[in-house]
């Protein structure tokens, strides 16, 4: 069954519990989260892989100490032993998200914000940006991150990073469904967004139709005491 959960950060960062998780992580992401020049990066890469190691072990009833996760040969986190579970992360602006399933699965959340549209004539089909263009002015923004997210959701489900070209598949968006137009291998998944805040676009790309309703969220304070128990 799959599980989506969401972390919405608090805006008082410097004194949250969380930060004292640093250490239970391996070295290199440690390495990793001290060398972000803003807190508020480290913090959401913090937040994200926690979040991510709590699923894991909480799916699986093992100790934080015994997960070991690895990269694909494109960077895709995963775990290194075949326990048949798969999970994905994501994180903007104040919000972390984490997908996890017993199947391949992508999440992408973003924050709605204006942007030069002219990037949808670099990173989107030629139906794609034909649709985006169709819309009134007021649309184009929301439905750029509409593809955006539900695009990265599919990249990050296939495991193949930006190898797999952006305009390599389409994406159409109407009311009654989400369709999907390619010659890529992946050509059998499902995609549901989810209204999280109003101000963000979060899509997610399963490789069955049994995705949740709803998002199940986490205080900051709940993802530390329940990790604890796993430490």
């Amino acid at each position: 069954m799959m599980e989506i959960y969401g972390v919405q950060l608090e805006p008082n960062i410097t004194s949250l519990s969380i930060w004292s998780l640093i250490e239970v992580l391996p070295l290199e992401r440690q390495e990793r989260i001290h060398r972000f020049i803003r807190k508020e990066d480290a913090l959401r890469t913090l937040t994200a892989d926690i979040l991510s190691r709590l699923l894991i072990c909480s799916r699986l009833n093992m100790k934080n100490r015994d997960i070991c996760l690895i990269q694909n040969a494109y960077g895709k986190p995963l775990l290194k032993e075949d326990y048949g579970l798969h999970f994905n992360n994501s994180h903007s602006g104040k919000w972390v998200v984490c997908a996890i399933d017993e199947a391949p699965v992508g999440i992408d959340v973003e924050e709605v914000k204006e942007i030069d549209l002219g990037l949808a004539e670099r990173f989107f089909s030629k139906q794609e940006c034909i649709d985006l263009h169709r819309l009134q002015d007021d649309n184009r923004l929301s439905y750029f991150f509409d593809l955006w997210t539900l695009k990265e959701s599919y990249i990050k489900a296939a495991g193949m990073g930006l190898s797999l070209p952006l305009d390599s598949f389409s994406i159409r968006v109407s009311p009654e469904r989400i369709e999907l137009n390619t010659r890529n291998e992946l050509n059998c998944c499902s995609f549901r967004q989810y209204d999280i805040d109003s101000a963000y676009k979060l899509s997610v790309c399963a490789m069955h139709d049994r995705l949740p309703d709803h998002i199940r969220m986490l205080s900051m304070d709940e993802l530390h005491k329940r990790f604890m128990t796993y430490v």
